[in-house]
């Protein structure tokens, strides 16, 4: 079925999964100047924190929505049809890193701060940094370039769905919510400059 731009359903999810990846890569590619001598191993280990941390601020993103519990419920199911196999392809070359990374989403969700993105991206960004065990400074450095982007994403989801909903009332559909997901998502030249800024 088209949404309201006359884009298919299936070109919606390819393109959302599109513009994770892209938001991953660049948080992978700042990790990986970061630490540009990290063994392959560590290199993987990264990409599987990457994204659970990515996914981690989705979720938080879409539970300060206003969106009612039978929306949520529409919703969830679509995402994850498009996030699972998204996962598995670009975070890991293996068939385990969709379980893994739905698995460690509540880890970077432990310290959240119910009703701020800001400074839930910040725990998100600062147990993102955590794990790969770098030198104080250079932790510093990297929160201060992550956090603001992450809590862009994160705030600039929760206002279009919001302001989407509202326009549309309880009959939302899944579709029209993917869509503004999709536009936001489509926008983040200022996400990456600040992550390009950070290296």
């Amino acid at each position: 079925m088209p949404g309201k731009s006359g884009k298919s359903t299936s070109e919606i999810a390819r393109n959302y999964g599109v513009s994770l990846n892209e938001f991953a890569e660049e948080v992978i590619a700042l990790l990986q100047r970061a630490d540009a001598n990290a063994p392959a191993t560590r290199i993987a280990a990264r990409r599987r924190e990457v994204c659970a941390a990515v996914s981690a601020a989705m979720n938080f993103a879409l539970d300060a929505t206003t969106l009612t519990t039978e929306e949520r419920a529409g919703l969830d199911p679509m995402l994850r049809e498009v996030l699972l196999p998204f996962w598995n392809k670009h975070c890991a070359p293996d068939e385990s890193a969709a379980e893994y990374i739905t698995g460690r989403t509540g880890f970077y969700l432990s310290s959240r701060v119910a009703g701020s993105q800001v400074k839930t991206a910040v725990s998100i960004v600062t147990l993102l940094v955590d794990s790969m065990e770098l030198a104080g400074e250079r932790k510093s450095e990297l929160i201060q370039a992550l956090a603001p982007a992450f809590a862009h994403r994160m705030v600039a989801d929760v206002y279009r769905l919001n302001e989407v909903r509202a326009r549309f009332g309880v009959q939302l559909s899944v579709l029209a919510m993917l869509s503004t997901v999709l536009e936001v998502s489509l926008s983040y030249d200022s996400i990456m400059r600040i992550l390009r800024i950070g290296g």
